[in-house]
Formats: C-alpha cells, structure tokens, sequence
C-alpha cells in the first residue's frame, strides 16, 4: 500500500515535470501540426512512467534489457531535470523582455532551452565519473603528535552497481592511493540498491591501502540491498566494518554509528564517553543528523532522515566527539536540488561546519543515485588534515 502511494505520488510529480517541459517545447518552437502535438504528448506520457517502471522492472528481474531500461530511464530523467530548469529559466527571460519592450524571437528562446538542456546534461554526465580530490583542515582541540600532517581519505555514497561499477570504483581507488592516507573512512551507501554486480564491483576495493586501516559504516542503501547480503559482499573486501563500535588507533579513537542510528549511548561497544586525555576522537555516521533513534522502525526513521532531518546533534555531541563525518546528501547532486538539500539539513548538506567544540564535515560523496550526472557541485574524495585549534 506504501509503495503504491509512493508510485502514484512520482508518477503524479513526473507527469507535471514532463507536461512542463513539453508544453514550453511546443510554445518556444510553434509547434501548431495537429499531428506533431499529438506525438509530442503521446510521448511525454509513455515518458512519465519511464523511471517508476524501470525501478519495478529492475527489482522484478535483473537482466540486460532492464538494464538498458532503467540506464536509457535515469539518464532521461537527468536530462529532464535540467530541461525543466531550462525552461523556467526561459520563460523569465521571455517575460523579463516583455516588460522591458525587447523582441526575441521565441525560436531562438526555445534553442537555448534545449542547448542549456543538453549541455548541462553532458557536464553532469562527465561530473559524476569524475570526483574531484578535496583537503581540509579540520581545527581539533586535542592533536596527537602521531597524527599531525596525516591524510584523513574520506568517501562515501559510492553507489556501486548499475551505473557505477568496476571500472569507477578501480579509478576512486587509484586516486586515493596516490594520495597515501594514513586512514580511509568510508560513511555508507557504499553499494546501490537498484542493484548490479556487486561482487565485481567490490573487488577493486582490495587494492585499497591506508597505513592505519580502511574503515566503513552502513548507509540506507546497505538496507535497501539487504543489509546481511550487504555486509556479507563487504566483508569480503580488506573494509574493516564498525558497527556501534570504537576502535583506539595511535591516538585517535574512531567511533562507527550504522545507519539509522542508536537508542542510546549504552548502545557502544568499546566505548568509553569520557575522552582519555590527548586523544581525537571521531565519529563516522552516514547521515548529518541526530544520530539517536526516537522512533522504533528504521523505515520510520529512515522517512524522517530524509524530510524531517533532525540537525540539533543531541547524541552526536553527547559523545564528546572533535568531529563527525557523514555523506547520503550528495550535496544536491542535480541543479537545482542543492537549495532543497540546504534547506532540509539547515546548511549541514556539504562542507565542514563548526558547533562549539563539535565539527561536521559533510562530504558530497563520491558516486550518484539515480541520473548519473553531478551539477550541483562535483562528486568528491575528501582528505582531511586535522590541526591544532589555536583557540586551545
């Protein structure tokens, strides 16, 4: 019954997007042909259902023609976004001419609506195989003399699966061994759930090399795969997979909280609140919200995690943590849902931010759910370096 509301509520919003779309088409370029016009909406509504009915097909049955089904559907999808934004963008100019007593011709409106489209969709292509490699300096209280001038390699939201598969994950691996981390903290969603090679795609991962370990926690695609054939696939890699547990390396305690959360601090394992005296404390969470659970479902929680973010970081600070590093939001991932990602994680969605003592650092992520294209902001491998916090 959830899922049904679920389809009806896409299948309604993506009718409006496509009808919004092909209307202007048919405005900008004078489309009159009776017959033409026809086509034209006979096709935004086989369209409309394209990607809820390649999300049941690929679930249903996992084969080369669904595949290509459900690529050619988020790749439409990418494109359909941004020709949604293009229009909205041409109606303005259109009316801002208008008002200002300037003629244009609305066929050359129309072109740029579809260059802008285009164009905007073969950059985001690119931009989701191409993570760009990001430092920062993280300001911590306490620094351990072993970990000063280290390389903190964070990924994560690599979605491994039907887009993003061997040959990406062999690429993200190379990158960050040049980079020769001394930690690879990977916060969830390591894997897709709308399915793939999972095996294949993994093994890259063995290739991976940090001096003091490789480190992950779950993320809601874990669940979505199924979390035990999840962790079955990643523990077969050299990932060390912290699950409400600490662990103390050189000076630094490393605290992995899985997806969706604790009821309590008593939760931990190997867990002490107080901070032994000169250590760093860290803690990896996939989502950048209050990690306690206040409802008893994970589905529950999961929808809250999403639309009800929770970002006043309660149990997150009751840990007497230096910083928390978590991803899942993907900083918007398609123009222009980072306003929306902002607006939802009250600017927690990317980047570090700084409460009292307690840092956050949100990475964008390093893959792409759904449309295989980035534009809003690039996909990224993050390297920290934690610094002395001079106000110390």
């Amino acid at each position: 019954m959830k899922f049904a509301l679920f389809a009806l509520t896409m299948t309604g919003i993506m009718l409006m997007m496509h009808y919004a779309v092909f209307r202007s088409t048919i405005s900008f370029f004078q489309i009159s042909r009776p017959g033409v016009r026809y086509l034209l909406y006979g096709a935004m509504v086989l369209l409309s259902f394209s990607f809820i009915t390649a999300f049941v097909a690929i679930h249903w049955r996992e084969n080369p023609w669904t595949i290509a089904y459900y690529r050619f559907a988020a790749v439409w999808t990418g494109f359909l976004i941004h020709s949604l934004s293009a229009a909205a963008a041409a109606w303005v100019l259109l009316g801002a001419c208008r008002l200002a007593g300037i003629g244009l011709p609305i066929k050359s409106i129309g072109m740029i609506m579809l260059a802008l489209a285009v164009m905007a969709s073969g950059y985001g292509l690119w931009s989701a195989f191409h993570p760009v490699v990001r430092y920062v300096s993280v300001p911590v209280a306490h620094l351990p003399e072993a970990w000063k001038n280290s390389k903190i390699a964070v990924l994560s939201d690599l979605h491994l699966g039907l887009m993003h598969q061997q040959g990406f994950a062999r690429q993200t691996v190379k990158t960050v061994n040049r980079l020769k981390p001394d930690l690879v903290l990977i916060t969830g969603d390591l894997v897709d759930g709308m399915g793939g090679p999972y095996k294949d795609n993994l093994k890259p991962l063995n290739d991976l090399k940090a001096k003091h370990g490789l480190f992950f926690v779950t993320g809601n695609h874990e669940h979505y795969v199924g979390i035990e054939k999840a962790l079955q696939l990643i523990e077969k890699t050299p990932l060390r997979v912290l699950d409400n547990e600490a662990v103390e390396i050189n000076g630094l305690e490393l605290l992995g909280i899985s997806y969706p959360g604790i009821g309590s601090v008593a939760d931990l394992r190997n867990f002490t609140q107080e901070k032994t005296s000169g250590t760093v404390r860290i803690v990896m969470f996939h989502t950048p919200t209050e990690m306690g659970m206040h409802k008893e479902a994970i589905r529950d929680q999961h929808l809250a995690n999403y639309w009800m973010p929770d970002t006043r970081f309660i149990t997150n600070r009751d840990l007497n943590a230096d910083l928390q590093i978590s991803g899942h939001t993907h900083g918007g991932q398609i123009f222009p849902f980072q306003f929306l990602t902002r607006w939802l994680y009250r600017g927690h969605d990317h980047g570090l931010k700084k409460i009292d003592d307690f840092c956050l650092y949100t990475t964008s992520g390093t893959g792409s759910w759904g449309p295989p294209m980035r534009t809003a902001g690039r996909p990224e491998i993050a390297v920290l370096r934690l610094v002395k916090n001079q106000g110390k």
